[in-house]
């Protein structure tokens, strides 16, 4: 999962926007993580905001590159009406 964060942090240096917030960054690893359990069939509201995170902790250094990059309100929208990865990754092109 972490590539696909780190593709998804790269794809957000092009296009015209705003800089992206400490909170948007997270939103888009918060939003992985979300698809992905749910994917596995993992729903557990308890469990879900642990493996939360835990993942921001792990990113912690990628979120910290990302804050700053140019994302558009669109974009962060479209993250979270997104309900798998691929989607996640549409949004941020």
């Amino acid at each position: 999962m972490r590539w696909l964060f780190v593709a998804s942090v790269l794809l957000c240096l092009a296009g015209c926007g705003r800089k992206a917030t400490r909170a948007d960054c997270e939103a888009v690893v918060d939003k992985n993580v979300e698809v992905k359990l749910k994917a596995d069939g993992i729903t557990d509201p308890p469990l879900v905001a642990k493996r939360k995170e835990e993942l921001r902790e792990s990113l912690k250094d990628d979120i910290d590159k990302c804050v700053g990059k140019r994302v558009t309100d669109g974009m962060m929208a479209c993250v979270q009406n997104a309900e798998t990865a691929e989607q996640i990754d549409k949004c941020l092109r």
